[in-house]
């Protein structure tokens, strides 16, 4: 019975895949097969536990705490389902709203459009992070715009900068609040109608004034989120070699669930590369500055105000992902013990209906890491004192209501996922993230305040040269490999004296557990060994026709692979090759000369170019080209490929 349960858990998604069009109605049926199979099993643990048999025996507490961790797993998997049971896509409305704000303005001018600030929040980085990012916003194509840049750094070279761009500059006396309270001081200052905030690494989109600022003809709407899409491979892809083949880290958040929560009513500011409506956040008296995800908090507060947020999955910007581990985790425990610090101060607000009060609680923070370990160590606990996580259980029972509940999660989430999530990596990703995430979550649960505002390391203070072993999840996850590795070993020669098939059924279980967690933890062991960076100018994938003129005066086409503000990739067209002679300047289709200090053969006809020190204006027409919006980065992947995935990570591994 319980083989052909399984069959029916993995052919029902199948069936429904296949016979209906991709639409939210089929996302509704996936969904509800995976609620069917969940309910089901649940029904079947809280029914056939021992609830009045050896009571507070030792074995009788671990079945209790393993049914805890299961129930509190399941409910955040039910709140995950409702999240991407129906998504939104709200483009065709920005479509709309932006031809319309077009058409007011070409009938009655500039007084009929709103006024959009731009803050370009910044603490610490360099030069090489924060010029693209004021260059690009000073291109914005928008007739009422205004760029601010915010600088908590008090840096006077910074503040050149801005006056040879022309933008304007602000720096506060101190820095109370962190990063809501930069904003808060720029309010002040500033009169825009909207306010469109991008963080220092973050180049926005030539058009992303037009995109988002028609959304707000609805009087109703407080903030537009769009997605924080990058230019750069994170530590994740990185570390993992995979960045051609599979989407950063928070793809999954800004692809699925994002959309998700727009669908239920409680998506949310993610800080940068979202738009808000001054009068909004006037009447909320600002970014609120006593949690350090001031951006959710805003949302909170919108939400008792009766403003509304919505999500445009739509990227109007890009920007650069965390690079190294360091950045990754601080970024991380930041956005968790901030979610814990808005549990809190939700409690004592009124004002909030029950579905926003249950998705803006961090329920996923609180449970999802801490589980991912708890899971780990059952086998270790299992062989090393007995003590298995069920009671007695046949194989067969076990395929039936535990195997075919994961089976029908696991092949639905592949279609739900949209390609991205691949089974078995994802769990990884989580687990190795653990490590790090889940002591920071239970010390916020114990004391969530006291902890300041730890800003994201950028640029060229979170680069180094060569392969560094992250000890932090390096250690623990090389422990438990070699625990599991004794255990499965253990439990094969188990299994031959095993004189009952109950106990046969429950050491096979413990068998594929192993298995499991033994792969969890190899790519957990990758992902702690940090790769040194390639590059720090990240080129954006072109394609297009240029002019290289070389100087002898003589003007050659070339096709323009890819380009940065240090340079390009180029290759011959219409069958003609270089001629080796020196190249002088790289001219773009825009028109934009771009001087050429230094060039060498790639493979084939590939030709490299360097670019000489490029005066201010120059730097301006290549970042407005680049990084319109028209082109995708050359180190992100152009497509999701699964297959291309796995064996790289198995290459990774092999090399390791």
């Amino acid at each position: 019975m319980g083989a052909e349960v399984l069959f029916l858990a993995i052919a029902l998604p199948v069936a429904i895949t296949l016979l209906l069009p991709r639409s939210n109605w089929r996302r509704l049926l996936l969904v509800g097969t995976i609620f069917i199979f969940g309910l089901r099993y649940l029904w079947w643990r809280l029914e056939t536990f021992p609830w009045t048999s050896d009571q507070w025996s030792a074995e009788w507490i671990w079945w209790v705490v393993v049914l805890a961790i299961e129930l509190a797993v399941i409910l955040e998997v039910t709140l995950f389902l409702l999240s991407v049971g129906w998504l939104t896509d709200r483009r065709n409305q920005a479509d709309i709203a932006e031809a319309q704000l077009r058409e007011r303005y070409a009938i009655h001018g500039i007084d009929a459009i709103p006024s959009v600030d731009v803050f370009i929040t910044s603490y610490n980085e360099g030069p090489e992070v924060l010029e693209k990012s004021i260059l690009g916003a000073s291109s914005i194509d928008y007739p009422k715009i205004r760029v601010w840049v915010l600088d908590d750094g008090k840096r006077a070279w910074l503040q050149r900068f801005c006056d040879d761009a022309g933008i304007d500059y602000i720096a506060r006396a101190s820095n109370t609040g962190a990063k809501a309270g930069n904003i808060n001081h720029a309010l002040q200052q500033s009169e825009g109608d909207l306010v469109m905030l991008m963080d220092a690494d973050f180049v926005a989109y030539r058009n992303s004034a037009w995109r988002t600022a028609g959304l707000f003809a609805d009087p109703r709407i407080g903030t537009v989120q769009t997605p924080q899409n990058f230019f750069n491979p994170d530590a994740i892809q990185h570390n993992l070699g995979i960045a051609s083949s599979w989407c950063d880290e928070q793809s999954f958040f800004f692809r699925l669930i994002a959309r998700g929560r727009d669908a239920l009513g409680v998506a949310f500011c993610c800080g940068s590369c979202s738009v808000h409506r001054r009068k909004a956040l006037m009447e909320s008296n600002g970014f609120p500055t006593d949690s350090i995800t001031e951006d959710i908090l805003l949302t909170i507060n919108f939400c008792r105000l009766g403003w509304k947020t919505i999500y445009l999955a739509e990227p109007i910007s890009t920007g650069l992902a965390a690079e190294t581990l360091d950045s990754f985790f601080i970024q991380r425990k930041r956005w968790g013990r901030g979610g814990i610090q808005v549990a809190w101060l939700m409690l004592g607000r009124k004002g909030l209906n029950w579905i926003q009060r249950i998705f803006f609680f961090p329920y996923s923070w609180i449970t999802q890491y801490n589980s991912r370990l708890f899971f780990q160590i059952v086998p270790i606990v299992f062989f090393f004192s007995g003590m298995a996580p069920l009671p007695e259980v046949e194989a067969g029972t076990i395929l039936s209501y535990q195997a075919s509940f994961l089976a029908s999660m696991i092949v639905s989430m592949v279609v739900l996922s949209e390609g991205y999530y691949m089974p078995v990596f994802n769990e990884a990703v989580s687990l190795f993230a653990a490590f790090e995430l889940a002591p920071e979550i239970l010390a916020a649960l114990a004391k969530p305040f006291g902890k300041g505002f730890a800003v994201t390391p950028k640029g060229n203070d979170s680069l180094s040269g060569s392969i560094l072993p992250y000890q932090q999840t390096l250690v623990p996850t090389s422990v438990l490999l070699v625990l599991n590795i004794l255990i499965l070993w253990r439990i094969l020669f188990a299994i031959g004296d095993s004189v009952s098939e109950s106990s046969t059924g429950l050491l096979a279980y413990g068998f594929l557990w192993c298995v499991f967690n033994i792969v969890l933890l190899v790519i957990s062991v990758l992902l702690s060994l940090q790769r040194p960076q390639p590059r720090l100018e990240h080129r954006m994938l072109i394609n297009r026709i240029a002019h290289v003129r070389n100087q002898d005066g003589s003007i050659v086409d070339a096709r323009l692979i890819d380009l940065s503000l240090t340079g390009a990739l180029i290759e011959p067209v219409h069958n003609v090759s270089f001629s080796g002679d020196p190249i002088q300047m790289l001219e773009l289709e825009t028109g934009l000369m771009v001087p050429v200090s230094q060039q060498w053969k790639r493979r084939g006809e590939l030709l490299a170019l360097n670019f000489a020190e490029l005066d201010l204006a120059t730097k301006k027409g290549v970042v407005a080209y680049a990084f319109s919006g028209a082109f995708k980065s050359s180190e992100q992947p152009q497509q999701i490929d699964l297959g291309k995935t796995i064996r790289q990570v198995m290459a990774q591994a092999a090399r390791a």
